[in-house]
């Protein structure tokens, strides 16, 4: 896809999304959902996306997370199903589930709900499957595992997993990181779950193509933050080449050129993996839509984290004012 065509399809997406959700939400939803429409290719439909939000009004209760920002994330993964009402009961519905396997509610439990398996029979295996994941973690990193690791343990976990063996690779990944300067922290360790995306048994390749990934894009002078390390994992287990890289590395620096994206230059990185993937999605046969879709709501989960964090830091800020 040409640059001119993305900027012209991105600069219209963001008025659209903008419109649908009003101007006082948060950009970076705005331009989140914009971009994955722009790289999928596919056109915002702004009245199925209001009768998703309608429907999902209808159907929680004041005090819902489906009453707060995370809400226009979601609504845009739901519309692409034709049933409107039927997507939010079916989420809605899984929330329960993992809240029977004693998930607490809120924002990230609504986001991993989105992950939990279709098929009707397995809902709760699946469920007690992420759950059990998650307590073993919780055994390597106590106090680096909470509620924003719920959408990692959906995605990963199945019934017939070995959650031992999973969390123990996680957190040799995690340990090797660390000894090429990657930041201890959530973002290290959303990484090092996403390198067991493919299988739970360790893989001696993967830490160094991580590393080699993430020195490509710096030596190009793309900004690598902490909050891109999950976007790198990715990269890694599909095992990007030079010129899928490059291909990524300029359309950074192309995508950061836009006024639209000037005071949000964190999401630069997001949006090009983001376009580029889609790109290789369409020669790949390998490149699973599994992926794609689960980095839409893994960056949805992200954002939540990130939105989350400004919003405590706002009210600490008020009441130590007041």
């Amino acid at each position: 896809m040409e640059f001119t065509v993305i900027e012209n399809r991105f600069t219209q997406t963001v008025e659209d999304v903008a419109k649908a959700v009003g101007w006082t939400v948060d950009r970076k939803i705005v331009l989140a959902i914009a971009s994955k429409y722009v790289a999928s290719g596919k056109t915002f439909d702004s009245v199925k996306y209001k009768e998703v939000l309608q429907e999902m009004k209808e159907q929680s209760s004041w005090a819902s997370p489906l009453r707060t920002a995370v809400r226009y994330s979601i609504a845009a993964n739901l519309m692409e199903q034709e049933d409107t009402e039927q997507a939010v009961k079916n989420l809605l519905s899984n929330v329960s589930i993992l809240k029977e396997s004693k998930f607490r509610g809120g924002n990230f439990i609504f986001i991993g709900a989105q992950f939990l398996t279709e098929v009707e029979s397995e809902k709760r295996a699946h469920a007690q499957a992420a759950r059990a994941l998650y307590e073993e973690i919780r055994k390597h990193h106590r106090f680096l595992t909470a509620n924003d690791d719920i959408p990692y343990m959906v995605l990963l976990s199945n019934a017939s997993d070995d959650v031992v063996l999973r969390a123990e690779t996680m957190n040799r990944y995690y340990k090797e990181l660390r000894t090429y300067n990657f930041n201890a922290g959530n973002e290290l360790q959303w990484l090092s779950q996403i390198l067991t995306f493919l299988s739970p048994q360790y893989d001696s390749k993967l830490v160094p193509n991580v590393v080699t990934i993430r020195d490509t894009l710096k030596k190009q002078d793309v900004k690598v933050k902490t909050m891109h390390y999950p976007l790198l994992g990715f990269l890694a287990i599909l095992e990007v080449n030079s010129a899928h890289l490059q291909q990524i590395v300029d359309l950074y620096h192309e995508l950061k050129g836009m006024k639209l994206l000037k005071w949000h230059r964190e999401f630069v990185l997001f949006m090009a993996i983001q376009i580029a993937m889609y790109d290789m999605a369409k020669v790949q046969q390998s490149l699973s839509m599994t992926i794609m879709s689960s980095i839409q709501l893994i960056i949805q989960a992200q954002q939540t984290a990130m939105l989350a964090a400004v919003s405590a830091a706002a009210a600490a800020s008020s009441s130590s004012s007041s």
